[in-house]
């Protein structure tokens, strides 16, 4: 979680807020969890640590030593936001990018039961007595997410 710390103003400007001491949190992924939900917070993490760029090829202005070092960096952020059980998986894996595309391949199967699935999943989507409104816009939107993970397009006509 965040810490926010707010400071006011004299001024006409109102309150600001800024983020310091931020320590985020990712919660592990277990295998059960939303994968495109858990990549989402992930990747989060990479940018914030200037590490994303080990998702794509070396750029050529890296020394390898310099790209081994984020890659390790990288691995490491990533494999920690893993529950142990899905460690062994990517345990022994030094490219990051190598690591990600192993575990979307795993998880972000986008096959033709996977979006079927999903899709007859949002056609008898409706809000079921008792949850709340919140809940409910949050359900219809992971799925909606889900859909997208696998670039499903979703038009008005469907």
């Amino acid at each position: 979680m965040a810490e926010e710390k707010t400071t006011s103003s004299s001024g006409s400007s109102g309150h600001r807020t800024t983020m310091s001491n931020a320590k985020i949190e990712v919660e592990k992924f277990d295998g059960t969890n939303n994968f495109g939900m858990w990549q989402c917070e992930v990747l989060d993490v990479l940018i914030q640590q200037d590490l994303d760029i080990t998702l794509d090829a070396k750029p050529d202005d890296i020394s390898e030593k310099d790209w081994a070092k984020l890659n390790r960096q990288a691995c490491g952020t990533i494999r920690l936001c893993l529950a142990k059980d899905q460690k062994y998986f990517v345990m022994k894996e030094t490219s990051a990018k190598e690591l990600w595309d192993k575990l979307e391949n795993k998880y972000m199967t986008k096959s033709v039961e996977n979006r079927l699935y999903l899709k007859k999943k949002l056609f008898r989507f409706q809000y079921k007595q008792g949850t709340s409104m919140n809940e409910h816009l949050n359900n219809f939107n992971k799925i909606l997410a889900d859909l997208q993970n696998l670039d499903v397009e979703i038009d008005n006509d469907t």
